[in-house]
């Protein structure tokens, strides 16, 4: 059996099983299984911080979309004759275009990321739950009401699937008329299997393709341009972009130019979006992965580091008193030296000089700034508990009325997946305990009180209200969060009178009624505190203190 068949791909009524019709069903099956695999190894470490925030699920569905076409491309060499016009119709229509779509849509979550990353850095609200009746009221204009309450990715996919819906609806309408693809169409006519697939029915797909690769994915590219983050998630999106350029204009030259026929035979038009779209693919699903295999690489060392410090520790070789308190630790770490887990909580307990800009390098360097809000949210509710503790004539009760309302507050902003804009990635069961404690009435809040000019999402905490009755409608509370800089080194006097002149009974009190948990204590965030920031001391804060180094060193 020869390697090649002489007569190529001809469109004739037989299969090409030659040497190359073989390889390709066999690269194929092999390249399939390699992506399955992977697919599967990305959804079991979905929940992991690195992979997380790029939306696993829209990665993968992108991917095995795309992959359908990878694979019928593929095969039409091998398939010759057997592949039929109206089937590649679809294909090219639907497939591709959606494939695209997708990829574009997951590129644009480094972007939106990014910009929600800058708006914590001046905003920290949550978002409002729909109710029955908002939905009954406002059934006329759902559509701007679902914009306004859900993120900007959500809704950039709605888009997405509104013109997935109008190229399903496009292609259906061109299928049924032309006779190209059936005996009972009004236009066009029957033809060769190879003219078939030269007509003006195949211009919507060229425009869909045309509107992802040349208009969305550069635009793209040029709003991501300042982007440097520690993952190298900018690098694999423009790789991913640029990779997807070359084949709609490869293709449409290799179907309308005749000086192609000889490379047509055995490397099919379609063919040319293969090397594209397997690139797209790996870099969708092995970016991500390689990400993960550094993490877990570095938390190994970690752990390795921790082991020697507690081996010396019991040999003696360092006082039984000491700790990891040193500027870093010597290690043989692949990345050299290690800074202590003390510099990071100096950082954030005493607000030191490294405070703003390892919030800043957070917020655009490693996307997870919500981690340092909560922290520092923590940190200062756990202050605030003691102050208020030592005020005169406070009881325990009303301590905790009134810091229950903080760790509410806390919970709907960064921590509950629903209502936060960003939720801290922390372990499912301590998550659980936290919904346990907090999850019903936050529920109830976030249905309860709608947006105002004022106060765009609902608030909870008492202090810092705002003195102008204009921001307080109707019987709401305009409950005001407590900022990240409110309480740092001690709350105000006016803060206090707002705390203890709080009527607990007012029945317009959006707590009013909630018990109180009995495991509601100033401890509720720690377990949560320590997940938090065990992820950020092993790579963020020595990502930023390699980099203030190397920056210092360099001046």
């Amino acid at each position: 059996m020869p390697f090649l068949n002489p007569n190529g791909h001809d469109w004739a009524n037989n299969y090409n099983l030659d040497g190359w019709g073989i390889c390709l069903i066999l690269f194929t099956i092999l390249y399939t299984l390699f992506l399955l695999v992977c697919s599967y190894v990305l959804w079991q470490w979905r929940y992991h911080p690195v992979i997380h925030m790029r939306r696993p699920a829209l990665a993968i569905a992108a991917v095995l979309v795309l992959h359908v076409y990878v694979i019928i491309i593929l095969l039409v060499y091998p398939w010759n004759g057997f592949f039929p016009c109206a089937a590649e119709f679809w294909i090219m229509s639907i497939y591709l275009p959606i494939g695209i779509g997708l990829f574009q849509a997951q590129n644009q979550v480094l972007l939106l990321i990014s910009r929600g990353q800058q708006i914590l850095l001046t905003q920290d609200t949550y978002k409002p739950l729909p109710t029955g009746k908002n939905r009954r009221q406002y059934y006329w204009n759902a559509f701007i009401l679902w914009c306004k309450s859900v993120k900007q990715q959500d809704v950039y996919e709605g888009f997405l699937a509104a013109g997935m819906l109008i190229q399903f609806i496009v292609s259906l309408f061109i299928f049924v008329i032309s006779r190209r693809f059936n005996s009972y169409g009004l236009v066009s006519h029957s033809t060769t299997p190879d003219l078939c697939r030269r007509g003006w029915e195949w211009a919507p797909s060229v425009i869909w393709q045309t509107v992802w690769n040349y208009i969305a994915g550069p635009f793209l590219l040029y709003k991501i341009r300042m982007i440097r983050d520690i993952y190298n998630w900018r690098l694999q999106t423009t790789l991913a972009i640029v990779a997807g350029l070359p084949g709609t204009p490869l293709w449409l030259a290799a179907v309308y130019s005749d000086k192609l026929d000889a490379v047509n035979k055995y490397w099919v038009p379609a063919m040319w979006f293969a090397p594209g779209l397997i690139v797209m693919q790996l870099v969708a699903l092995l970016g991500p992965l390689s990400q993960v295999y550094k993490s877990k690489k570095a938390q190994k060392e970690t752990d390795q580091v921790l082991l020697e410090f507690a081996d010396k520790k019991s040999n003696g070789l360092v006082p039984h008193d000491a700790s990891l308190t040193s500027t870093s630790i010597k290690t043989r770490s692949s990345r050299g030296m290690m800074f202590n887990m003390e510099s990071l909580d100096s950082c954030l307990n005493n607000k030191t000089s490294d405070y703003e800009p390892f919030y800043q390098f957070c917020a655009k360097k490693c996307f997870n700034s919500e981690n340092v809000i909560f922290l520092d949210k923590a940190i200062s509710f756990k202050r605030e508990w003691a102050r208020i503790s030592g005020v005169p004539g406070q009881s325990a009760e009303n301590v905790r009325h009134i810091m229950y309302r903080v760790a509410v507050n806390i919970y709907l902003t960064l921590i509950n997946d629903d209502t936060a804009n960003y939720a801290i990635n922390i372990e499912g069961h301590i998550k659980k305990e936290l919904h346990a404690l907090f999850r019903a009435v936050a529920i109830s809040i976030a249905t309860r009180r709608p947006s105002t000019p004022a106060f765009p999402n609902a608030h909870v905490t008492p202090w810092d209200e705002p003195a102008d009755p204009f921001t307080n409608p109707g019987n709401d509370h305009p409950l005001r969060p407590l900022t990240r800089h409110s309480i740092d080194k001690g709350s105000s006097s006016s803060a206090s009178e707002l705390i203890t002149d709080i009527d607990l009974a007012d029945p317009a009190d959006p707590l009013a009624g909630f018990p109180i948990p009995a495991a509601f204590s100033d401890a509720c965030f720690d377990r949560a505190m320590g997940s938090v920031k065990h992820m950020l001391w092993q790579q963020p804060w020595q990502e930023y203190m390699r980099s203030r180094r190397d920056s210092t060193a360099s001046a």
